[in-house]
């Protein structure tokens, strides 16, 4: 183990040091690392290309630094190391992306950096900084990293917690992005029934005997597979800076049962073994003028179980969803209960390792129906992440709320540690919830806030949590709502500053929402309340508590129906990019 002194009193001896024709990415974090020293030491280390001489120690950023060249350990391409040969420290990555990780990485472990959210960060101050260096690898747990909440996509957060989300704001200097075309329902996309369904509605699902224009693709027509290759192809060309398309099944049950679909299906013992063999048709025919260009695909609802002999091409992503399962116990531990919707998805993703190279996992963390009702399970994700990283899962996507402006129900934080566990599923969860508290709220107020996360996740393992339920779940206690109000009224006491306090107050919108859903329609003065709930909603910049509703459509439904159980009237539509 060596030792070095990087900074004391102010003062370095150290340069830091890139290639003179580093990658932008590269330059961006050799200036990243001398910012953040500064912050830490009060020590301004000179920053310089190896097209300078020599003029002491120095920290050598990327590879080929006056000449010499490492690769890391570890098989990802975004893996870094750490590590020094006499007194040079090296920080190198298998890509330019990975030498920003492993900046990021060196501050966190010696100089305490966090990037807790958009708003919030965090590093030591240390008048000495004496490290001690060993040779560290560190290889992400996944190649593809997505923290679907939409204050997350900002790119320094992305950047500063490893995360490469397609959405994230990540420019080349932050080391970009694997940007997608699309990733949703596409099938319509590739074959519009508006163009063909009149003249062609062979083209499109039989169902009872009878071809519809709302349901799927009849994915055995040669005539569907000549069209969606002609779309793909004119997508490929005409977004070149995208790697990713999708080739996905509509969000409909409606699926084709011509004799060809339904002896196919039947051949391979899953309605997935017409998708596979649909999206490997188009894979091949690209492959050659677009070796970079994958083809996504999901394994969702009816297409969840693996086919029996299709092998998706080394080009596809498959995505399994666990939009069926439950997430108050693990997905392992459900399934051994019996729990036929964890059995399946835990069996599919076993038999998928066997037919694809490529998985891909979309992961909830959120309640559609209603943002602010509790859903916080970090315990069971940590589990479900370990698991997804033991079948072969090589890409996550967890879904929160990405709704404009964000939302209450402790999101933030689950973006942080989601992030963490994507990065490391071994993370200290426990540990980054007491620095995420300590950060954002202060610490006499953050430890307030630590009694209601641990109440809240306690809540939401108590009894079945799943993505679509109302106010009136099993879960959800007037005895918990009576221990969170008191919580927050003495974390409100305990603020240091407004900041503070505000962060709090936003938080407590969820214990607010939960009464006043459950709050009896005729109760005096209510409806004074519900407008003092969605005044602060838009305070707070809020725009949605419920999936894709307006807060004036949700407010009149929390105003006249029950637990907001009514899911009529005007919805808004913007598409998941």
């Amino acid at each position: 183990m060596a030792h070095f002194i990087i900074a004391e009193n102010g003062e370095s001896v150290y340069h830091i040091t890139a290639h003179q024709y580093a990658d932008e990415t590269v330059r961006y974090a050799a200036s990243e690392l001398q910012k953040y020293l500064l912050k830490s030491t009060n020590a301004a280390i000179p920053y310089h290309s190896d097209r300078c001489p020599q003029r002491g120690p120095e920290i050598r950023i990327g590879q080929n630094v006056r000449g010499t060249a490492y690769i890391p350990a570890g098989a990802e391409e975004e893996s870094y190391r750490i590590f020094s040969r006499g007194e040079d420290i090296y920080i190198v990555g298998n890509t330019a992306r990975g030498v920003l990780y492993g900046v990021y990485g060196f501050l966190e472990r010696f100089c305490g950096f966090r990037c807790f959210t958009k708003d919030v960060e965090v590093i030591d101050r240390h008048p000495v900084l004496k490290i001690e260096l060993d040779d560290i690898c560190v290889e992400p747990a996944f190649e593809f990293r997505d923290t679907y909440f939409r204050f997350a996509f900002d790119g320094d957060f992305c950047a500063k917690n490893h995360s490469n989300t397609s959405l994230g704001d990540l420019s080349k200097a932050k080391g970009g992005r694997t940007k997608w075309f699309n990733f949703h329902h596409s099938f319509f996309d590739l074959v519009s029934p508006d163009l063909y369904f009149a003249e062609h509605p062979e083209y499109f699902s039989q169902v009872n005997g009878i071809r519809i224009s709302d349901g799927q693709l009849c994915l055995t027509n040669p005539q569907v597979a000549q069209i969606a290759e002609k779309t793909l192809r004119r997508w490929i060309r005409e977004n070149p800076e995208c790697t990713v398309f999708s080739i996905a099944q509509n969000d409909n049950y409606k699926r084709c049962a011509c004799e060809r679909c339904r002896a196919l299906e039947e051949k391979e013992g899953s309605p997935a073994g017409p998708i596979i063999h649909f999206v490997n048709t188009l894979a091949d025919r690209i492959k050659d003028e677009f070796p970079r260009a994958l083809l996504h695909t999901f394994a969702y609802q009816y297409s969840l179980p693996a086919p029996k002999y299709a092998i998706a091409r080394d080009n596809v992503i498959v995505r399994l969803c666990s939009i069926s399962c439950r997430f108050d116990k693990p997905f392992q531990v459900l399934a051994a209960e019996g729990s036929p919707a964890e059995a399946e998805f835990v069996d599919a993703l076993h038999n998928w390792a066997k037919h694809a190279s490529r998985l891909y996992v979309w992961d909830y963390a959120v309640n559609f129906y209603h943002y602010p009702q509790p859903f916080l399970h970090l315990r069971v994700l940590q589990e479900n992440i370990k698991l997804f990283k033991k079948t072969s899962i090589r890409g996550v996507l967890q879904q929160g709320n990405f709704a404009y402006g964000g939302g209450v129900s402790l999101d933030e934080l689950k973006a942080y540690i989601i992030s963490r566990l994507l990065w490391d599923p071994d993370s200290d969860i426990m540990q980054d919830v007491h620095h995420f508290c300590c950060a954002v709220y202060g610490e006499a107020a953050g430890a307030k806030m630590e009694e209601y996360i641990a109440l809240t996740n306690t809540l939401c393992e108590s009894a079945p949590l799943e993505i679509f339920q109302h106010p009136d779940a099993q879960y959800i206690t007037d005895d918990y709502i009576a221990q969170a109000d008191k919580i927050f009224t003495e974390a409100m006491a305990l603020a240091e500053n407004n900041t503070h306090r505000q962060r709090i107050e936003k938080e407590y919108l969820s214990i607010r929402f939960l009464k006043l859903a459950r709050m009896p329609i005729d109760t005096p003065n209510r409806e004074t309340l519900v407008d003092d709930f969605f005044n602060d909603l838009k305070r707070f910049g809020i725009t949605e508590i419920s999936e894709r509703y307006p807060l004036a459509v949700s407010k009149k439904i929390m105003l006249n129906t029950p637990y907001m159980k009514d899911r009529s009237g005007y919805k808004l539509y913007y598409i998941m990019q």
